[in-house]
């Protein structure tokens, strides 16, 4: 699915959802979404790579919370950019994919090693 049409959807979701129970999407509401799925995302990490307790999940179960959470982070992240008025898919064009080959250090975005 093409990443315009996805960010429809989730709109759609998100106000369903909203109205569901009876939530206000306001900017402060879109951005701590945003803050919390980061934080369920990160919490997925930890468990998927072995750095925190136990949660007796196996490890198909810890690859799919971690994906479910890559899942809200994007669908989160495409709402607070359309929040703001911000078109995700041409600003990635322009920031990422501008130069039209993988970054180097000839466009100065020298990929870090970690």
């Amino acid at each position: 699915m093409e990443l315009h049409a996805v960010g429809e959807a989730v709109e759609s979701v998100s106000r369903t959802y909203a109205a569901k129970f009876d939530l206000q999407r306001t900017d402060e509401w879109f951005m701590l979404k945003l803050q919390e799925e980061v934080g369920e995302l990160t919490q997925a990490f930890v468990d998927l790579n072995g750095m925190g307790r136990d949660r007796g999940l196996s490890g198909d179960e810890k690859r799919e919370a971690f994906a479910n959470e890559c899942a809200d982070v994007l669908a989160h992240l495409l709402l607070l950019a359309r929040s703001q008025g911000v078109d995700l898919p041409a600003a990635v064009e322009a920031k990422w994919l501008r130069c039209g080959t993988a970054p180097t250090t000839d466009t100065g975005f020298a990929r870090q090693p970690h």
